[in-house]
């Protein structure tokens, strides 16, 4: 997967806009092929289009909702049928709600788990045997600089993308010497329609919002460096060192004056 893109396979998880759409166009720029795949038929028949009208790429679309078991064994058992093989999965599928976890019901939290956990579980386990066997793959999941710490009104998204990171650290251990590799991309605050449910406010007010294009340029990145973890921006690593060198300070900072 060191190599060229052109005419791979590449299945995208959440593609109908944000970063899912974005890296599409971007794989279809590399002269891979993107196979679409969202809740929004609508919406991804338009990058579909606009993806035939820029490279001359037929992409296929897929109507996916990945808490479901059965969608995603349809949907991934008619890429095999179309292509024969995928060679690149992108989990990208996700949604998140910031509010004090006493105020979110039960239900609002595990469907949140559903999807960024649970979806990514359900698409890594359907299309990894298939990589298994063809000893080559590469599945890129999208967590978040939020699966390394979590922030008031933040916990129960970090939660599902905690589940993410120790989800793909335990597989990429047992994947090693089999010829398929994981990676995790993981980015800050994003300006995306993620923000259409999730509450801006709840950021601190100089956040530097990343754009869709940063993020796209980092899971293409990790096709062809294979790195295990990608952290946006660069800055966050120093936040994260930070976090363990000074925990008193990390903790000050963060809890809420009674």
């Amino acid at each position: 997967m060191s190599g060229s893109l052109r005419d791979k396979i590449v299945l995208i998880t959440g593609s109908s806009s944000g970063i899912g759409r974005v890296a599409a166009l971007k794989f279809a720029a590399a002269g891979a092929i993107p196979v679409l795949a969202a809740r929004s038929v609508d919406k991804l028949l338009d990058v579909a289009a606009e993806i035939r009208e820029r490279y001359s790429i037929d992409a296929p679309v897929f109507e996916l909702d990945v808490r479901s078991n059965q969608q995603v064994d349809q949907v991934v058992s008619e890429v095999f049928g179309r292509f024969g093989h995928i060679d690149i999965l992108v989990n990208n599928a996700g949604y998140g709600l910031f509010r004090d976890t006493v105020e979110m019901s039960n239900e609002e939290i595990e469907d949140m788990m559903a999807v960024n956990y649970f979806g990514l579980v359900r698409m890594t386990k359907a299309v990894l045997p298939s990589m298994l066997e063809r000893h080559s793959g590469h599945i890129i999941n999208l967590a978040s600089i939020a699966s390394f710490f979590a922030t008031p009104t933040h916990g129960a998204y970090a939660a599902t993308k905690f589940a993410v990171q120790g989800f793909s650290e335990g597989l990429r251990f047992e994947l090693h010497g089999t010829g398929v590799h994981l990676s995790t991309v993981n980015p800050g605050p994003v300006d995306t329609p993620f923000f259409d449910r999730a509450d801006r406010s709840t950021l601190p007010k100089m956040t530097n919002f990343l754009r869709a294009e940063q993020v796209a340029d980092a899971v293409l990145r990790a096709t062809r460096e294979r790195k295990p973890v990608y952290i946006l921006p660069r800055i966050g690593r120093v936040g994260l060192a930070l976090r363990h060198l000074f925990p008193g300070v990390y903790h000050r900072a963060l809890a809420r004056k009674k």
